[in-house]
């Protein structure tokens, strides 16, 4: 739900820049985030941008980029509200150019004039000679025919950094914008609504769906709430992206983690957590051909 209504209101500079790493990790205009103590690198960046508009008096404009390489424009206030833009941010005006100073101009001395110039007639040209017949040209033989090959042309890859759609970028900010105002819930609901979009338009196995089921289990990890469906969200994200040939860093990323679950579950109720264990061990051979630690 936007909070600023009034989007022309909020002056078009300064606009930071918020860059969230795959490690949770933040920067604000390239300067590393202290995370604050109990809070995750995005939500600490959001304090230091209250602050400032705090500061100024008025929100600021912010682009949050995600890990994935999504960049989203917001507008960010002293109270953490935080407002989703449907498209970028406004360019400022260029202002306007300083007046160069115009140098006295020197007087000018007299020109004494010059002898006008007699123009010469040109030589009269001589008559070029008249070109005999072209030969006839040799005969050309006809080209000889294209061989098509049999099997068609290998499907171009998917791209594993490339932006959601333009008709998903409102779902995408609801998750951005609850996240950044700690309402991890929140995100977490719009992110399930997004991944069954995704999934229903482009497939389960597609970037984007399995993008969104990565951001599902990130989320999860921050609720801690329940430790099994936790791990269970991370070894589906894992397998998914396994079956997908998503990018084998983050993929292998997401195992780890769901060993970590592992252990916190098995500290709370060691007989779910034995329970699952085939299943990771099922897993983690298929990712990496190890059993889990």
């Amino acid at each position: 739900m936007p909070v600023v209504t009034d989007l022309d209101s909020v002056p078009l500079t300064p606009v930071y820049t918020i860059v969230i790493s795959a490690a949770g990790e933040a920067t604000i205009e390239g300067e590393p985030v202290e995370p604050l103590p109990g809070q995750d690198g995005r939500t600490s960046a959001l304090a230091e941008i209250r602050v400032r508009a705090a500061k100024r008096g008025h929100p600021i404009r912010i682009n949050a980029k995600e890990p994935d390489g999504s960049v989203w424009p917001l507008i960010v206030d002293h109270d953490g509200a935080v407002t989703p833009l449907p498209a970028p941010h406004p360019t400022p005006p260029a202002p306007a150019p300083a007046p160069v100073p115009v140098a006295p101009v020197s007087p000018v001395a007299p020109v004494a004039p010059q002898p006008v110039p007699v123009a010469v007639p040109p030589a009269p040209f001589a008559a070029a000679p008249v070109p005999g017949p072209a030969p006839a040209p040799a005969p050309v033989a006809p080209p000889a025919p294209v061989q098509v090959p049999s099997t068609p042309a290998p499907a171009p890859a998917l791209d594993w950094s490339s932006a959601l759609p333009p008709h998903h970028a409102e779902r995408f900010g609801r998750i951005v914008a609850a996240e950044l105002r700690g309402d991890l819930a929140g995100a977490a609901l719009a992110a399930r609504e997004l991944e069954g979009a995704l999934d229903r338009e482009y497939g389960a196995l597609h970037p984007h769906t399995v993008g969104v089921l990565g951001t599902r289990a990130w989320l999860a990890l921050l609720l801690q709430e329940d430790w099994a469906a936790i791990m269970r969200l991370h070894l589906r994200t894992a397998e998914r992206r396994h079956n997908a040939q998503a990018p084998a860093d983050e993929t292998r990323r997401v195992l780890r983690n769901a060993r970590a679950v592992w252990w916190r579950l098995a500290a709370v109720d060691r007989a779910e957590a034995d329970e699952i264990q085939p299943e990771l061990q099922r897993v983690s051979d298929l990712v990496e051909g190890v059993l889990p630690e």
